[in-house]
């Protein structure tokens, strides 16, 4: 839709717009978790306000300039879709890492570093992603 009515040209969101929407985000999660007392992996799975945000935020990094290849973004991009469900289903349900606090980050730093690693093996193997 954005590229059918060329939204991304007619309007180019600010990063006020971007940070308010952002925050709206944050604060309908904070919303579910304190006033409807949802639990913590409930509340933040389908947000209303993601509606406005996603749009807002990719059209937003859409028109930023990179100054790399678009090879390797496209392929850490298809790195990372790759492996997150294998990282998700070890980090998140595996018993053996169910005691640590901050399993988000370790999660969010495990995917990283192990899309980085598919990357440079690709560009050796060149038929991994």
């Amino acid at each position: 839709l954005i590229k059918k009515y060329e939204i991304d040209v007619k309007r180019k969101p600010s990063f006020g717009l971007v940070l308010l929407s952002v925050l709206a985000v944050v604060a309908e999660a904070f919303f579910n978790i304190k006033v409807l007392k949802l639990p913590l992996k409930d509340s933040v799975d389908l947000l209303f306000t993601l509606l406005l945000a996603c749009p807002v935020l990719f059209i937003y990094c859409k028109n930023l300039p990179f100054k790399t290849e678009s090879k390797i973004l496209a392929s850490f991009s298809t790195a990372m879709y790759l492996i997150h469900p294998l990282l998700m289903f070890y980090i998140f349900k595996s018993k053996n890492v169910t005691i640590l606090k901050y399993e988000d980050l370790l999660f969010f730093s495990a995917l990283i570093i192990s899309s980085l690693l598919l990357v440079f093996i690709n560009k050796k193997l060149k038929y991994i992603l």
